[in-house]
């Protein structure tokens, strides 16, 4: 997948992925269509920017989810170009956020944005970030988990990723990211036993 480009999800039409730099690492953008002119975006990066206004223009409606207390960084870009976006993060996710100069954020406990059928919204328990899972349930379901797992095709060229990637197990293919099991969970045996009910 080319860096800065938004591609379509195969099986999935509402679905759009976009990969980003942020500090020698690859990380994704999700783009999903409600209808023709209202959008939702999970952690939009800064250089998914300009293909997004050349492929969909600036006359979207959007809402923006911030799925944890860190992914915050390309909101204020997005928001230069679509002022009127709705910013949404969990309830425990937002004091961090507005340290970070984040404000005006809604709280996804007790207001949603629109989503696209079968789209619910899940808070998995003990991570002191505050993340927030989209799933789309049915027949062919989709999980969006943010930092909690990884899937790298294959090793970054970039040594200090490649290093990171190494220490951590993190690449290549799906893995749990030892990162938030080590440094983000602060109850892992809550958060396991939640994920594996989901899996199930």
């Amino acid at each position: 997948m080319k860096k800065n480009i938004w591609t379509p999800v195969e099986n999935f039409p509402e679905l759009w992925v976009g990969q980003y730099v942020v500090p020698n690492f690859m990380s994704n953008s999700i783009a999903l269509k409600v209808n023709n002119d209202e959008w939702v975006l999970v952690s939009p990066g800064s250089g998914l920017l300009s293909d997004w206004i050349s492929r969909f223009g600036s006359d979207c409606r959007l809402s923006i989810i911030m799925p944890n207390a860190f992914h915050y960084m390309g909101v204020a870009d997005w928001q230069g170009h679509f002022p009127q976006a709705k910013l949404y993060a969990s309830k425990k996710a937002i004091p961090r956020l507005r340290k970070q100069g984040v404000n005006d954020v809604l709280t996804l406990e007790t207001e949603l944005p629109n989503l696209p059928q079968d789209y619910v919204i899940d808070f998995p328990p003990g991570h002191r970030g505050g993340d927030v899972w989209l799933c789309k349930r049915g027949a062919v379901g989709a999980w969006i988990t943010c930092d909690s797992f990884l899937n790298y095709e294959r090793m970054s060229n970039q040594p200090i990723a490649r290093a990171m990637q190494k220490l951590l197990g993190a690449a290549p293919g799906l893995k749990m990211s030892q990162v938030v099991k080590w440094l983000i969970l602060d109850q892992r045996r809550s958060f396991k036993e939640w994920v594996l009910g989901r899996l199930e």
